[in-house]
């Protein structure tokens, strides 16, 4: 009876839990959308004269913070990462160090805040306080695109404020505000105080706010902002007719004085900002108010509804040409070939010399490269690349800590390794296989494969080439059971050691044969090639098409590229003047159209210099894809910018 009382007791007991784990929301229902919300803070948020060490933060569900670390952004910068913990729904950051007197600061928390179970964020939501007694209320708004292509950057970029107007702010010292970009670009800098200060954007890989990464991407200005209450009041003439101005700036005036790049906007509150701004176009430094700039999800709310007392300002990106330079690797996959990688283009060459053992005359045949980051030696001399090691003392140049070339030498190994697939048996015959190695040769088209009326066909030859018969190279037209003989010209590469354009006068639509017979080529080593046998088959002209574009307003050399949908440069052109640049045999495609402003006239985009106050050369896009069809010319306009020079007395 008691054994029996005891499994009653335990079979309500279980069905009591069972019960009290199933309480919880009810199925079904629509979808929770609704971020978390604030429900109390300690202190309150946008108090004054505050003077504590830590602040709480209660929301009104339980959130989780997993991004918090990368995410939050204090301004003025703290000189070490405060503390982040959760308990219950209670955010709370504390930190020791002593914030400074009188100062506002701003806690950004980006898109970190997210209930826990439907993971909606909060998104940029700020908690503002002031060790004085009133709240900074200054600001920078706008948008930081990288200079190359005006594409927004891949990964956040910080934007940094000094009252330190020096060159080496950036590169020595914190920041006295800081702000960070958007996926769109779109960035705030918030709650300043009235002051002159140098803006600078970085992409501090190593999150200490300087620039000490030469990697890094930044973008600067090329004068201060002298960013004060006055710059908003309106001037008497405004204020006399005030129909003069959009009613939504009636309380504000754009800046007057300052770059193209600043724009003055009235605003309400900017604690929403960051994550809204939606550019359309490809709105650029100096190319005015931005119109389209929308809050997300609410049409009615443009750029001058936002930031309370701010400036817009556009900021391009750009990495330094300062790499530092060093070999990344080198190798010998070729028993001929030794072969050195540097990670950019080497100044000055590689002085390569042998350490281990004694050459007979000249021993290696070097194979320039078009990037000059890549260096091969071709052997030849056979007691040298038979040893399956060689030792060599390599010299180049290198870096120092301050970015100064400097010769440095090299111990380096090049071994070869027979590949594992050899068997013994093979190498038995190693003697025999040697006689029957064969040089191999390519061309840029397969078999039957259309190819365009305008190029020349490409050969690619395994090793450098010592002799070339072009009387055992054979092209010929196929017209129904006839082979008529076409002329051509075979030309070597003066870039590619190892490469031959063959020129023709192709005929659209037509067939041709081409054959290159055994010692066409003959390499160094004395070995030919088994006949090679390709049909070609050409385009017919009316699959191609012209882009006939009139440009206007140009000053100075400039670069026009067509790009492909992957931003590829197909095309390109210099021109100096207005008039007509022509892009024939274009394929049925869509493209966009870049112009570079060539400033120093080298045929190519160069980056800027931030302690030579350089800006990288500026680039333009027109408006609009260009979609083109087979025969057909597209006939286009474009009235370029006149990029302005840039004024750097403020800052020198």
């Amino acid at each position: 009876m008691k054994r029996f009382f005891h499994i009653l007791i335990s079979f309500f007991l279980l069905l009591f839990l069972s019960t009290c784990a199933k309480i919880g929301s009810p199925a079904g229902g629509p979808k929770d959308k609704t971020p978390p919300r604030v429900e109390k803070s300690k202190p309150l948020n946008r108090t004054v004269r505050f003077d504590g060490n830590k602040i709480e933060i209660t929301f009104n569900e339980f959130i989780k913070t997993n991004t918090i670390s990368q995410e939050l952004v204090i301004s003025p910068p703290l000189e070490e990462r405060p503390g982040i913990r959760l308990r219950g729904k209670t955010l709370i950051i504390e930190w020791e160090e002593e914030l400074h007197d009188s100062t506002t600061y701003t806690l950004s928390f980006g898109e970190s805040i997210n209930d826990l179970n439907e993971g909606n964020i909060l998104k940029n939501f700020e908690f503002v306080f002031s060790t004085g007694d009133h709240l900074d209320s200054l600001g920078i708004i706008g948008t930081v695109l990288q200079a190359f292509d005006l594409s927004p950057p891949e990964e956040p970029i910080f934007l940094m404020l000094y009252e330190n107007l020096s060159d080496s702010a950036p590169l020595l010292d914190i920041p006295d505000y800081v702000g960070k970009s958007d996926s769109k670009g779109a960035f705030l800098i918030n709650n300043v105080r009235p002051a002159t200060y140098r803006l600078f954007a970085l992409q501090d890989l190593n999150r200490n706010y300087k620039y000490d990464v030469p990697e890094e991407f930044i973008g600067f200005l090329d004068s201060a902002i002298n960013l004060t209450p006055e710059l908003f009041k309106p001037s008497p003439e405004e204020i006399a007719a005030p129909g003069s101005l959009p009613s939504r700036w009636q309380d504000s005036i754009w800046l007057a004085g300052l770059p193209d790049s600043l724009r003055t906007v009235a605003a309400l509150d900017s604690i929403w900002l960051a994550d809204s701004l939606m550019m359309s176009g490809t709105d650029t430094i100096g190319f005015g108010m931005p119109d389209s700039v929308l809050i997300e999800g609410d049409d009615s709310l443009t750029l001058a509804d936002l930031a309370p007392w701010s400036i817009f300002v556009d900021v391009l990106i750009f990495q330094e040409d300062n790499i530092s330079q060093y070999l990344i690797d080198n190798t010998r996959k070729d028993r001929r070939k030794l072969s050195m990688y540097f990670n950019r283009r080497v100044i000055d060459t590689v002085i390569l010399e042998p350490f281990d053992f004694e050459p007979s005359g000249d021993w290696y045949l070097f194979e320039e490269h078009v990037m000059n980051d890549t260096f091969v030696y071709w052997l030849t001399d056979s007691l040298v690349y038979k040893r399956d090691s060689l030792n060599m003392l390599a010299t180049y140049q290198v870096t120092d800590s301050l970015l100064n070339y400097i010769p440095f030498h090299d111990t380096l190994k090049f071994n070869f390794r027979e590949p594992s697939k050899k068997t013994v048996r093979r190498k038995k015959k190693q003697d025999k296989s040697e006689k029957e190695e064969k040089l191999s040769i390519s061309v840029d088209i397969k078999s039957g494969q259309e190819h365009d009326l305008y190029r020349p066909l490409t050969f690619e030859i395994q090793h450098p080439v010592s002799m070339v018969d072009t009387s055992r190279i054979s092209l010929v037209r196929l017209e129904d059971s006839l082979e008529i003989p076409v002329p051509y010209s075979l030309v070597h590469d003066n870039v590619k050691l190892r490469r031959y354009f063959l020129k023709v006068d192709w005929e659209g639509l037509a067939t041709y044969k081409l054959d290159a017979f055994p010692h066409a080529f003959t390499d160094i080593y004395g070995l030919t090639h088994d006949t090679m046998s390709v049909k070609i088959r050409v385009r017919d002209p009316e699959y191609y098409s012209r882009i006939l574009l009139n440009l206007t307003g140009v000053r100075g050399q400039k670069i026009i590229q067509v790009l492909d949908n992957k931003g590829n440069s197909v095309r390109q052109k210099l021109t100096s003047s207005d008039g007509l640049v022509e892009f024939d045999y274009m394929p049925p495609s869509s493209f966009t159209l870049k112009l570079i402003h060539d400033r120093n006239g080298n045929g190519k985009w160069d980056t800027g210099d931030y302690l030579e106050h350089s800006q990288p050369e500026a680039v333009e896009f027109r408006p609009g894809e260009i979609k083109i069809r087979s025969n057909f010319d597209m006939e286009l306009n474009w009235e370029l910018e006149v990029p302005e020079e840039p004024d750097t007395t403020d800052l020198d």
